[in-house]
């Protein structure tokens, strides 16, 4: 499930920023949906770690990363464990 693995993501960020982990009642999908659910039409939804523009009649979104060096160490341990994944 799409949303499972945004959860995770969200996780990974929140562990390699040193903040807390966000528990299942207040994870980054719960918290969109909340938005969605409460914000008719906007499409956008921002926090600390995402802005996130979503299209409700396709059921698409697009992701955004505020936190760039987060990212990076992302990558960094990706690459680490299985260099052959990400393009140089």
């Amino acid at each position: 499930m799409q949303a499972d693995r945004l959860a995770d993501l969200e996780r990974m960020l929140h562990l390699l920023s040193g903040k807390p982990i966000p528990d299942n009642r207040g994870n980054i999908t719960i918290n969109l949906d909340d938005h969605i659910q409460s914000v008719q039409g906007k499409g956008r939804y921002e926090d600390e770690m995402f802005i996130i523009k979503y299209f409700k009649k396709g059921g698409s979104a697009h992701i955004t990363f505020k936190r760039l060096e987060l990212i990076d160490r992302i990558n960094d341990i990706i690459a680490k464990h299985f260099p052959s994944v990400l393009s140089a």
